[in-house]
């Protein structure tokens, strides 16, 4: 049988990102969608004929997988890939302009293109570039529920702990609201500070808590997600749950998010702002201004707009 094969190894928000151009894909054949085997389970809950490759690292283990398929969408376009599928016929590559970004970095007032929009473009002109993931039917709950992503692998792209713990404090003296600390599994300790700092018995720490799977199912029971520019607020924008992404040391102007989507928050203009392509780990300003200047109340009431 025809098949076409998509490629896209990582990270997490990318893997979302590309999901609009599989549904796209398999419009006309049968996909199969290679990518890290973490991500597995969120390949799964893409709508339509995609079955998801784990892979493991090699470039060699990544040619024998890209075997007999009619059209290869390689969305990764790294030396893995290239040494993988060199020689391969019917290749499409994602091209992406290091000189752009590096000028987006520098402060040039542009903005990159949306990342999604561009993936699809690597396969055809046409369909739809948003991001899209099957979302499971569960009971109805009584009480608001909002979950704040608290952590992350930089340091500088994620919402301090107090700003989270006054946002907690405000969620639930104001709309009485469950709250859960979400992050990853390295992230679960300063979770469970936050929590203490917040001192509530309707926030619980669930950071950490049986993998990207177990996050999809606490994200899409949301009423509300607060996250920093990372993979679960891409997660929750795929599976339709409201998303407020609190923007501090990166910006919406590196691409990966849509021009006008209205869940943006960041503090006023910073002239050193993107400082990283992904976030970074220290200020290069010496001052950490972008998430210093970050206020919970002005948050929580953006967050209550968009919800509204």
């Amino acid at each position: 049988m025809v098949k076409n094969l998509l490629i896209r190894l990582h990270s997490l928000g990318d893997v979302i990102l590309a999901s609009g151009t599989a549904v796209s894909m398999a419009e006309t054949e049968p996909v199969s969608f290679i990518s890290r085997a973490a991500y597995e389970p969120v390949i799964q809950r893409i709508p339509g004929n995609i079955e998801p490759i784990p892979f493991s690292g090699s470039w060699r283990e990544l040619r024998k997988l890209s075997e007999n398929f009619s059209t290869i969408v390689d969305l990764q376009n790294n030396l893995t890939t290239k040494l993988a599928l060199a020689g391969k016929p019917n290749v499409k590559r994602f091209c992406f302009s290091r000189r752009q970004r590096r000028k987006v970095l520098l402060g040039a007032g542009i903005t990159l293109p949306w990342r999604a929009e561009e993936y699809l473009r690597t396969w055809s002109d046409l369909g739809n570039p948003a991001s899209a993931l099957t979302r499971l039917e569960y009971p109805e709950h009584d009480r608001f529920t909002v979950g704040i992503v608290a952590g992350g692998r930089w340091s500088m792209k994620s919402i301090p702990p107090g700003v989270i713990a006054e946002l907690s404090r405000l969620f639930c003296d104001v709309k009485d609201a469950q709250v859960l600390i979400l992050g990853d599994s390295e992230d679960r300790l300063l979770a469970e500070q936050v929590v203490e700092q917040c001192g509530y018995r309707n926030v619980c720490n669930v950071a950490g808590e049986g993998g990207i799977s177990r996050l999809m199912n606490r994200i899409e029971k949301l009423d509300l997600l607060i996250s920093p520019d990372s993979g679960p607020a891409h997660l929750a924008m795929a599976l339709g749950v409201p998303v407020q992404v609190v923007f501090t040391s990166t910006s919406p102007a590196l691409g990966f998010w849509k021009e006008n989507f209205n869940g943006i928050f960041m503090v006023n203009p910073l002239p050193c702002r993107p400082c990283h392509r992904h976030g970074g780990k220290k200020c290069t300003a010496g001052d950490e201004q972008c998430r210093k200047m970050l206020v919970p109340r002005e948050v929580f009431q953006e967050a209550m707009c968009l919800v509204q």
